[in-house]
């Protein structure tokens, strides 16, 4: 029997008609915020998508939902008793202007947003979990966070968007304790509360690396030191990270490898073996060779003609349609619970 995972939900407006897709997005998030109306062509044109994983004592959700005004007041906060704190992560930035913010809101205090699109992910946590974790937290409503703890706390966010729906039950307790721990490292950190979330960290600067390494794979200036300024790491930080993959150039190069061989077995790819692995910085076909036997037990050309042969037989499809449930405000009043 398949492990049963967290309880999962996803609200899309993009399968009702258009002309109720903004009511029905302001009645699912009414037991939250007091959402002002939009005119007539903006209702018309209005899109928005959330998705909520539910850990126990945390919720994870992301939300891509054009702009709109939200406000939490007085009256709202004495009639649903909500009280929990939102991290929330939005890809758009100040003002739509890019780049990642992190924004704490505290939704037992007063709040008002401009109109603005969210593009993001956020984590939902009660009011007593936050006060164990940051005995401060009662303060840290409106703060926006930056720098390197803001840019780990956004990547591990990232990455807990992508994740966190496919952990299971009997994971969530782990799961929760690394959310613990990176917020509080990012929100209050001391070197308690970093040492406590040093794995945490590490991935997430292993995936920052890992980007940024992909995105550069063809570039002959790839390096250590490109690195260490693109991570704002020093050399022996950098080292100690990539210790477990057996150091930086290792793990260069098995990036660069990993990349090959999708060229390899894509049947549009034209290019002669030597001219793609010169692309990715081998200056010798021998080395190239070698190192990619080394790597996946076979040739270039071996894997080139079994890629063709596989493609041949033709590609085994699948289909899935959308998940679309309600009910994200029980979930908010049973958190509270």
């Amino acid at each position: 029997m398949a492990a049963q995972t967290v309880p999962f939900r996803r609200f899309s407006t993009s399968f009702l008609p258009e002309r109720e897709r903004f009511g029905a997005w302001r009645d699912a998030m009414t037991s939250v915020y007091e959402i002002a109306p939009l005119e007539e062509d903006a209702c018309r044109r209005f899109t928005g998508t959330a998705t909520s994983a539910h850990l126990g004592p945390l919720i994870v959700g992301t939300m891509d939902v054009d702009a709109l005004a939200y406000h939490r007041s007085p009256a709202k906060i004495r009639s649903d008793h909500m009280d929990h704190f939102i991290i929330r992560l939005d890809r758009s930035g100040v003002g739509g202007k890019g780049g990642d913010e992190i924004l704490v809101k505290d939704m037992g205090q007063p709040l008002g947003l401009p109109p603005m699109r969210l593009d993001g992910a956020c984590i939902i946590i009660p009011r007593d979990v936050m006060t164990a974790m940051l005995p401060r937290a009662d303060a840290l409503h409106g703060t926006r966070v930056g720098g390197i703890m803001g840019r780990l706390l956004a990547d591990h966010m990232r990455t807990l968007a992508q994740a966190v729906p496919a952990a299971t039950v009997e994971e969530a307790p782990q799961v929760v304790r690394a959310i613990r721990d990176m917020v509080t490292a990012c929100l209050a950190p001391s070197h308690d509360t970093l040492v406590q979330a040093q794995p945490q960290v590490a991935a997430t600067l292993i995936m920052q690396a890992r980007r940024h390494i992909d995105a550069n794979l063809t570039n002959p200036d790839l390096s250590p030191d490109r690195l260490c300024r693109a991570l704002g790491l020093s050399r022996s930080a950098l080292y100690t990270l990539f210790e477990p993959h057996h150091g930086v150039n290792r793990y260069i190069q098995e990036r660069r490898l990993l990349r090959i061989r999708e060229h390899l077995c894509d049947p549009a790819e034209r290019r002669r073996i030597g001219e793609i692995a010169f692309a990715y910085g081998f200056s010798s076909e021998a080395h190239f060779s070698r190192a990619f036997r080394r790597s996946f037990g076979c040739s270039p050309s071996e894997m080139r003609a079994g890629a063709y042969a596989g493609a041949m037989s033709g590609p085994v499809r699948s289909n899935a349609a959308d998940d679309i449930a309600d009910g994200f405000p029980e979930w908010l009043r049973r958190l509270r619970a």
